[in-house]
């Protein structure tokens, strides 16, 4: 954990000059991203918190019908990227969403701290549900039996037996939920519009201003929410006992239950809950299989084709997801045992180490590992090992955080009774230690810029051939064959002739127009080739503006705001649909017929001689 969270940490930490520090405490608009980081981040957390203790209160303590469908439903955000509930937000209550807009007829802009604050509840509700369930689940009868013989009743047995001992599972859940409201990067990017947050901002200074020195200032500062929070917890937690696992047999008790209207007022509460978690991913599905959910319903598997026939994308996701998941548990549930069983000096370092990477932004955490092993004798850049790490720092909280609240409440003695029968420590965490413990769940993300941003070199291989060996900027602009262009970001293909040829200067016809391309490529007139745009080279104006190469009209069907940038679903004369990207998102979203203008440099040519030539 020294060197690979410790060590990468520390190489960020000495980047930043004493100019950078200061720079944030005089811009105004680095000191109104912290102030939104916190803000959103604790409202996040607390919805999420009591959202997820009624329903984890309402599956262990009612005997609601359908309990095992409202627990799957409950982990199915947790199976999915955090941003599915970002786009799912865009996708239905967005300007153009299909309720907003295309039902209601509403010109609704929820974009703000108000969908921030919405999609970050939905996203984090199952890390705060899975943590406080755990702890619920665990908790004695008996000790709520013996409280309801000393006359408490209903709303007072809650809150001084049953609240009191799930409060290390509560702790946990606002810690765990708040650290990742802090880092959030995805929801903040798609419905945050010009709420800008640290985590975004962050990102903002390497890609755009490439300012890796103010990059890294903002990242540490979100380290500071993350140990107050910290130390709330370890306040209210140290010095107090909320030991409910002692091995000693209550069968024969059951769990006192709610009053019958308290009961379905919960089970009305829980299935409003899982009927936006489904709604979301309802949402999800229908966009994969139609054109364009909304404004093009027909049915097609092309995004499937596309993204998981034609890809890897998909089994290099499932090898790191797996090898992260097994890392992370092991490391997870032994740190935790140290922590909570182990007296030693630095304990409580340990346990601040175990979480802090899921407080810092994936930019800064790939930033930190290209600092640490870009050379030397752990040279590991451009390799999936780097990724695994990365992805094992990210995770490692939320197995470790799950294991500590479960220890908290196993009673020391259980584990001295087994050593005093003669069974080492090795012996008694897993005959004993692990059964008592439960499963500890993990939640593994991936994310297709982080890959970019950490690789130094990719190799992008289909069916056992190598398609393209080269830098990330190189495969992003300059993809050698039609699936390196289309499997690495968006973008919009075009067929075409060459019709002249003057050096590296290639003119193609499309249809009535021509289109200069400047390429190294050996082609000749009359070759058809394949011409790549990507969806931010390309500008919309409402008219024809000098100083373009190429202009060609078109007619917007769709436009989706997407939070940095607006994405434009344009037909052109021919019939030919584009995606453009406008960054500035700020402007008037155009709506009917306009120009759609590329520069000569901004079309690349691609050249498959054995597929294309005639």
């Amino acid at each position: 954990m020294i060197k690979f969270i410790i060590y990468p940490f520390i190489k960020v930490v000495m980047i930043p000059k004493s100019q950078h520090w200061k720079q944030f405490f005089i811009d105004t608009r680095f000191i109104d991203s912290f102030k939104h980081t916190i803000f959103s981040s604790l409202l996040s957390t607390a919805s999420a918190i009591v959202i997820g203790f009624i329903y984890a209160y309402t599956m262990n303590y009612t005997d609601i019908p359908g309990k095992k469908f409202f627990r799957t439903v409950a982990l199915l955000p947790m199976m999915a990227p955090s941003v599915i509930s970002g786009l799912a937000f865009i996708m239905l209550f967005g300007r153009r969403g299909v309720i907003t807009y295309s039902i209601l007829h509403l010109k609704s802009d929820l974009y703000g701290w108000v969908g921030l604050w919405i999609v970050q509840t939905i996203a984090f509700f199952p890390l705060a549900y899975m943590t406080m369930s755990g702890v619920l689940k665990s908790i004695s009868p008996n000790l709520e039996l013996a409280a309801q013989n000393l006359g408490a009743r209903g709303f007072t047995l809650f809150r001084t037996v049953t609240l009191k001992l799930a409060m290390p599972g509560i702790l946990s859940a606002f810690l765990l939920v708040a650290i990742n409201s802090f880092a959030d990067f995805g929801n903040p990017m798609l419905v945050g519009g010009n709420y800008r947050v640290l985590a975004t901002e962050a990102y903002a200074q390497v890609t755009g201003a490439w300012n890796m020195e103010m990059a890294a200032v903002l990242s540490i500062i979100l380290v500071v929410p993350t140990l107050v929070v910290f130390l709330i917890q370890k306040y209210y937690l140290d010095g107090k006992s909320y030991v409910t696992v002692t091995g000693k047999p209550v069968s024969g008790l059951k769990r006192n239950t709610v009053s019958k209207t308290a009961k379905w007022i919960l089970f009305g509460l829980c299935c409003i809950v899982a009927f936006i978690i489904l709604m979301i991913f309802a949402s999800i599905i229908c966009f994969a299989f139609t054109q364009v959910f909304g404004v093009n319903n027909t049915l097609t598997l092309n995004n499937f084709t596309e993204g998981v026939v034609k890809s890897n994308a998909i089994k290099n996701s499932w090898f790191i997801s797996v090898a992260t998941a097994f890392i992370t548990t092991l490391l997870g549930l032994v740190v935790a045992f140290l922590v909570s069983r182990k007296k030693f000096p630095g304990r409580g370092v340990l346990d601040f180490v175990a979480l802090l990477p899921v407080s810092l932004p994936g930019t800064f955490i790939g930033l930190a590992l290209i600092l640490a092993f870009n050379d030397g004798p752990i040279a590991i850049t451009g390799t999936a090992t780097i990724i695994i790490i990365g992805m094992c720092m990210r995770q490692l909280p939320v197995g470790y955080r799950n294991a500590i609240a479960g220890f908290k409440q196993i009673d020391k003695s259980i584990e001295e009774a087994s050593t005093n029968l003669g069974a080492n420590s090795v012996v008694t965490f897993k005959k004993i230690v692990l059964k008592k413990l439960g499963l500890t769940t993990i939640y593994v993300t991936h994310d297709q810029q982080e890959a970019l941003s950490m690789s130094d070199k990719i190799v992008v291989i289909n069916k056992g051939v190598i398609h393209q060996y080269g830098t990330a900027r190189e495969i992003y602009f300059r993809p050698k064959t039609k699936f390196v262009a289309d499997f690495i970001g968006t973008t919009n293909f075009i067929e075409g002739k060459v019709k002249k040829i003057d050096g590296s200067e290639i003119v193609v016809q499309y249809n009535d127009k021509e289109i200069y391309v400047i390429s190294e490529e050996e082609v000749e007139i009359g070759d058809n080739i394949a011409i790549s745009i990507r969806p931010e080279s390309i500008n919309l104006s409402n008219k024809e503006e000098d100083g373009y190469d190429f202009s060609i009209e078109g007619n917007i069907k769709h436009s989706m705001f997407l939070g940095e940038k607006v994405r434009y679903i344009v037909l052109d004369k021919f019939d030919k649909e584009w995606i453009v990207d406008s960054f500035d998102s700020g402007r008037e979203i155009l709506d009917g017929s306009v120009m759609l203008n590329i520069s000569k440099g901004k079309a690349h040519l691609i050249y498959e001689k054995d597929t294309i030539r005639e």
